[in-house]
Formats: C-alpha cells, structure tokens, sequence
C-alpha cells in the first residue's frame, strides 16, 4: 500500500499483513475494472457498426455496455480508494499536527466504513431477492438481473475491505507500529500532505541534524 523505502540503517519498511492482501484485492480490481472497460467500448463500437453500417437491430450491446460500466464504477471503487483517486478536500486538516490529523482521517474512515457497509447490506438484500426469484431484465436480452445486482455489493466489500486495511494501518501508527510518513492515510492525499510526509521521514532518519534543514537555511 505505501512505497518500501529502504535506508541502509535498517531493514526496508514491510506494510502489515492485512495491509498487503488488501492491497492485492485492490489491484486486482483495477485490473478487473480496466478490461470490464476495454470490452465496453470494444461491444459499443460494435452495436454502432451493426445498426449503422448493416442496419440490424442491436438486442445485447447497449444493455452489456451497461453493466460493465457499472462494475469499472463500483469494483473498481476500492482500487480508486487504494491510490487516493477519489475527490477529498483536505485543505483544512492539512494544517493540522500530524498525529491529531491522523486521528481525525481514522474517525472520517470510520465514517466512510459505516456508510459503505449500509450501502453493501441494502445492495446484497436486492441481489438476493433477484437471484431467489430469478429476476430478468424487461429487455429482449433478458439477462439474469442477479449477475447484475452481484456488482454493487462485491464492489462495496472491496471497498470496505480497503477502509478496514487503512484504519488497522492508521491505529498502528497511532501505537508507533508504523512510521507515520508509511500511513496510506496520511499520503498521496495533496501535496502539503507529501511534503510533511517527507519532511518528518527525513527527519526520522537524521534525528541528530536537529531539524530537517538545519543545514542550508531552510527549504522552499
């Protein structure tokens, strides 16, 4: 989840556990997500070339296009989160000391958790009356709606997954388990926030320098 920086007074930084796999899902539904979009627009070019070209009607595109774009949406929603991609405006807390912003960004986790779990519960309670009934869409194409509906619920587990590998990750670095400049919480968020981040990391490093740029009067 966070970059391994390795500064020959130790061993290089080794994310936790759950840190890793979690982190593994993610990717994984990046790439999920990437070719779910590739085949989008490979199967729109195609319904554009069927009607117009050799004017015949179009039964499985539109409706295919459909799903796939919700599944880059929503499973791909924990590899956005992973990385940061997500909007967030973090102007204020930014100016906030590094351990209570820390705090605050796992109380916001804990927040964002809640609401995803909620999300994941009402979604999975649609997919299964689909899949108990075996509800089709009202399209000629009559796809199996439970296929459909399974999209919403596994993109929030993931996401929810993601949150709980953050927040363990956060609490770590509370307790001093983790450097705080490896907190994925408290990176790649702005660009203050990575500036302080390589300010207290270099500071962890040379502890003996006083202040990071003891030497050289300060830096822009």
């Amino acid at each position: 989840m966070s970059t391994a920086t390795h500064t020959g007074t130790g061993p290089p930084y080794r994310p936790p556990a759950i840190v890793r796999w979690v982190g593994l899902l993610s990717e994984a539904s990046g790439w999920l997500a990437a070719v779910a979009l590739v085949l989008a627009t490979l199967i729109t070019s195609h319904g554009v070339f069927v009607r117009y070209f050799l004017r015949q009607p179009t039964v499985w595109q539109t409706e295919s296009t459909i799903y796939l774009l919700m599944l880059v949406t929503f499973v791909g929603a924990a590899y956005g989160l992973k990385h940061h991609a997500h909007v967030g405006v973090d102007l204020l807390i930014d100016l906030v000391p590094r351990r209570p912003q820390l705090v605050v960004r796992i109380i916001t986790a804990l927040m964002c958790l809640a609401v995803v779990l909620v999300v994941m519960w009402t979604s999975y309670q649609d997919w299964y009356e689909a899949y108990l009934y075996d509800h089709h869409s009202s399209t000629a194409f009559r796809f199996p709606l439970w296929i459909a509906f399974a999209i919403l619920p596994l993109g929030m587990l993931l996401v929810a997954l993601q949150y709980v590998a953050m927040i363990v990750e956060g609490i770590m670095g509370l307790a001093g388990r983790v450097p705080l400049s490896q907190v994925a919480l408290m990176t790649g968020t702005s660009e203050l926030a990575q500036v302080s981040s390589e300010l207290e990391l270099e500071a962890e490093l040379h502890p003996e320098d006083g202040t990071p740029d003891a030497e050289g009067g300060g830096r822009a």
